[in-house]
């Protein structure tokens, strides 16, 4: 320290606590001070006079506070009411995060929960609470997850279920009024308490009424009604019970769509049938949001009449559609002329001539698709699985712009169901060749017992579902497949998975860009392999679980291209020779082996082989964990 500088006892040059301000006061104070009472043992003032000492101490705490604002740390608390006054320690650190703009601020808060953007950030500070209560962009697609109660706890406000509807509607509509114009895509939802998305199935009334009667005091019983909302969505429109009050009004909709209907273009309700199931005209709210262009509802639980749909043929806008329909259990008293969903085809969605998606899944009622279909010339994506068609018009294949066709589960499609007395047309019209856009059909569990002639002139082609038909009933073999199959150029998945089939039929080895080939669950052995399957130069993933194979193939281990090997559940395959052939595959990443059926187990042979296969992948690669091995009693797996 250089002369003439303050010697602190801390050590320091420049120090502000007590103990050196006081070292330092005595140094420069008068030798004799009249107030000083020294018989007392008073502790010397560090100035001549009070004011000056409680202002050095001050001073000390607000740098204090000044240097933990430095550091990140928030000063929300008060400090004895003097130092929140003081501009020093409110006013944000230019390297804190409350000096961030707020557009700045906006982006952040995107990444994270949305029950978060709600009910937490809100709360931190004053600065963020005025940033989150406008219009802002986080805002444009909102989520509600509405339980049974309705209890959202926005800005972290916490409604009571026990208030009633119009309450607790209000509290939403107040919370989304001054953010309604930033909402573009609104998604409804219900979960129970603990956020599960999949309700238990409805209750008929049969079950519920008697336990409900049982209970004497009506607030008990409505009390309990409530709760079983989630129970009885199915069985709210009964006449037979009416003393039985159901929460939601019947506007309920309505209100919800209110301040938002002018700019929403994306509705999406999941799980919430209940605010469409109230009255007669299901969707009439719908009629309203005139911009609209994604509408899925999901999870319906209702019939959907011709005029219920009446609302939504007059959106003009819609681009996409999603009709995704539950159905009731069986032995609920529905019969099959009264399932929930469309009764049929609606004639009016030929309206909707800017559609590019359309999605009519588990609809019973739909058993044909009109003529008129044709007029949605900018159909991109059609799914109708789990419906009852018979067959297919001819006009749909002038829907040239139609790239994905799903009708998987629609059974009458196939031979399977059909009168062998009844002559009856073909399910797939030879003008199903006009989709040359097509590359995506999904034929899945169509009762089929052979591929339609057609898909072999749709060249552009590159997957195709035929799971669970019967296509190798009878020994047909290739028989079941056309030749021109085999000139899909572009094919690179082909799923035959559950199709009975005892070998793989020839013309796959001539299916030059196919990548995924899925064989599972058939009766194939080893002699059904044909050796031109190692030929495939792109095949990265082939599947033979649950087949019929005694060994594994050596043809694998000339598929250089080949990533993934599914081999599980084969009961009588065994390794009785050293299987390093697979070694010879440079971009191998799964080879999966095991056997989980009752009373199979890997010979210790084949355990010898197997392990030393996993050795010697693993000393090529350590990083991977290529085979993953399960066996019954042996307590494997071996990676």
């Amino acid at each position: 320290m250089q002369a003439g500088e303050a010697s602190y006892g801390c050590g320091l040059r420049e120090c502000g606590c007590v103990l050196c301000l006081r070292s330092a006061a005595a140094a420069h104070r008068p030798s004799a001070m009249p107030w000083q009472d020294m018989s007392l043992g008073r502790v010397p003032s560090p100035y001549s006079s009070a004011p000056a000492y409680l202002a050095a101490r001050r001073d000390c705490k607000v740098r204090k506070c000044c240097e933990q604002d430095s550091q990140g740390r928030a000063c929300t608390k008060k400090r004895r009411g003097i130092f929140q006054a003081d501009t020093c320690s409110t006013q944000a650190d230019a390297n804190s995060i409350q000096a961030l703009p707020a557009d700045i601020l906006l982006h952040i808060f995107a990444f994270t929960h949305p029950k978060a953007q709600r009910e937490v950030l809100p709360l931190v500070c004053r600065q963020w609470q005025e940033v989150l209560q406008g219009p802002v962009a986080l805002w444009r697609h909102l989520e509600l997850d509405f339980p049974a109660a309705m209890d959202l706890g926005l800005d972290g406000s916490s409604l009571a279920p026990s208030r009633s509807f119009q309450a607790r509607m209000a509290a939403v509509l107040t919370w989304l009024a001054p953010r309604s114009a930033a909402v573009r895509s609104l998604r409804l939802r219900a979960s129970d308490s603990n956020g599960r998305k999949d309700l238990v199935s409805p209750v008929s009334w049969a079950q519920f009424v008697p336990l409900l009667n049982n209970i004497t005091n009506e607030h008990d019983r409505q009390l309990v009604a409530r709760k079983m909302q989630p129970l009885l969505m199915a069985a709210w429109a009964e006449p037979d019970y009416p003393h039985v009050q159901h929460d939601y009004t019947r506007d309920a909709l309505a209100q919800l769509l209110g301040p938002v209907k002018l700019a929403l273009e994306e509705l999406v309700i999941e799980r919430c049938s209940d605010f469409l199931s109230m009255g007669t005209l299901h969707f009439l709210p719908l009629a309203s949001v005139s911009r609209l262009r994604v509408l899925s509802l999901k999870s319906i639980q209702f019939t959907i009449t011709d005029r219920d749909f009446d609302a939504i043929a007059g959106l003009e806008e819609l681009q996409e559609i999603v009709l995704d329909c539950d159905q009731p259990p069986e032995g609920q008293g529905q019969t099959d002329e009264a399932k929930w969903g469309l009764l049929h085809f609606p004639e009016a969605m030929k309206q909707l001539t800017n559609m590019t998606h359309l999605t009519l899944s588990c609809h019973y009622g739909i058993t044909a698709l009109p003529q008129g279909i044709s007029r949605l010339d900018k159909l991109e994506v059609l799914n109708l699985d789990f419906c009852t068609l018979s067959e297919l018009p001819p006009s749909l294949g002038q829907l040239t712009a139609l790239t994905t066709l799903d009708v998987e589960g629609n059974p009458y499609l196939g031979d399977t169901f059909r009168p062998d007395h009844l002559a009856m047309p073909s399910a797939f019209p030879t003008q199903l060749s006009g989709l040359q856009a097509l590359k995506y059909i999904n034929l899945n569990s169509c009762g089929l017992t052979s591929v339609p002639e057609v898909l072999s002139t749709l060249s552009t082609l590159e997957t195709l579902d035929l799971e669970d038909n019967l296509l190798g009933g009878g020994g047909q073999g290739d028989g079941a497949f056309p030749p021109g199959i085999a000139g899909l150029s572009r094919l690179q998945w082909l799923n035959i998975a559950r199709c009975e089939l005892q070998q793989v039929p020839h013309l796959v080895e001539r299916l030059s860009a196919l990548r995924i080939l899925d064989l599972t669950n058939n009766r194939i052995t080893n002699a059904g392999l044909p050796s031109g399957l190692a030929r495939l130069p792109y095949l990265k993933s082939i599947g033979l679980k649950r087949n019929c194979l005694t060994s594994v193939p050596r043809m694998l281990g000339q598929m250089h291209s080949l990533q993934e090997i599914y081999l599980e559940d084969n009961n009588e395959l065994e390794v009785t020779e050293p299987i390093r052939f697979l070694m010879d595959l440079p971009q191998l990443n799964v080879v999966m082996m095991g056997k989980q059926e009752p009373n199979s187990s890997w010979m210790p042979q084949s355990t010898i082989f197997l392990v030393d296969l996993a050795v010697q992948l693993k000393l090529r690669d350590p990083s991977k964990d290529v085979l993953r091995l399960s066996a019954l009693g042996l307590g494997l797996p071996l990676t």
